[in-house]
């Protein structure tokens, strides 16, 4: 059986940018896929790996590359009454939430906490967290900061330092500047859990991270191949394609 096409050449240049765009998409979700794959996995060990005991022990960790984002951390530190909190605003379905971080010092090591979801109506004042000089024992869970991308920083809403109100965690990256005498990590940042003093206590606490890009990818490709099949069909019923 011998296949004989003819082209329609306006109809073959439409598909063939069509089809570049439908497989392009469906590589792009690939990619998606592999990483989000990979992210999980990633996440799951660090949740599941045991707390860490110190500062010293997460900047250990950070060193060598093991995964830290939710991990769970107890350690001892510091808060002194004159260094300066910064309030980050949040407005989600339920309530307004404000998150104060507070820069918690521990020898060698400074890094900033924050009480999670402090719930207050007020959209200009904060309520206080830690507000005198403490020496306490923390527990909670280490997060990492992902740098705003391009959309996220074209559509985050514009902090407003003189009033202390911030919609991102080190939004203008420079929180770090008021501590010159000790090197506050700003790469991440801890959620402390109020009250808590073992981190072996704490539940262990996963993310919701969705993972639909096998889905995306498999329709995509499926487009790419109902486009072939019209544009076979198409040529067939006008009697340029034949066997």
């Amino acid at each position: 059986m011998k296949l004989q096409l003819r082209p329609m050449p306006w109809l073959t240049g439409i598909v063939a940018v069509m089809l570049a765009i439908l497989i392009s998409l469906g590589v792009w979700q690939y990619q998606r896929l592999q990483w989000k794959t990979a992210l999980l996995a990633e996440v799951e060990a660090s949740v599941t790996a045991p707390p860490l005991t110190s500062l010293a022990d997460l900047e250990r960790a950070i060193a060598s590359g093991e995964p830290v984002d939710y991990r769970r951390i107890s350690f001892e530190a510091t808060t002194f009454a004159e260094t300066p909190v910064f309030d980050v605003y949040k407005s989600q379905t339920g309530g307004i939430y404000w998150d104060r971080f507070v820069a918690l010092f521990s020898g060698d090591y400074a890094v900033y906490g924050t009480a999670r979801r402090i719930e207050n109506p007020d959209k200009t004042n904060a309520p206080d967290w830690v507000s005198r000089t403490t020496e306490a024992r923390f527990s909670g869970y280490v997060r990492e900061d992902h740098p705003m991308g391009r959309v996220e920083g074209w559509l985050k809403s514009t902090p407003s330092p003189d009033r202390n109100r911030y919609f991102k965690f080190n939004q203008t990256g420079d929180w770090g500047e008021v501590f010159p005498s000790a090197d506050v990590r700003l790469s991440h940042y801890i959620e402390i859990e109020t009250g808590a003093t073992d981190a072996a206590r704490l539940p262990v606490r996963r993310p919701t991270i969705r993972n639909n890009h096998r889905d995306y990818m498999l329709t995509w490709f499926s487009f790419a191949g109902l486009l072939i099949i019209f544009y076979l069909l198409l040529h067939r019923r006008a009697g340029r394609l034949s066997w």
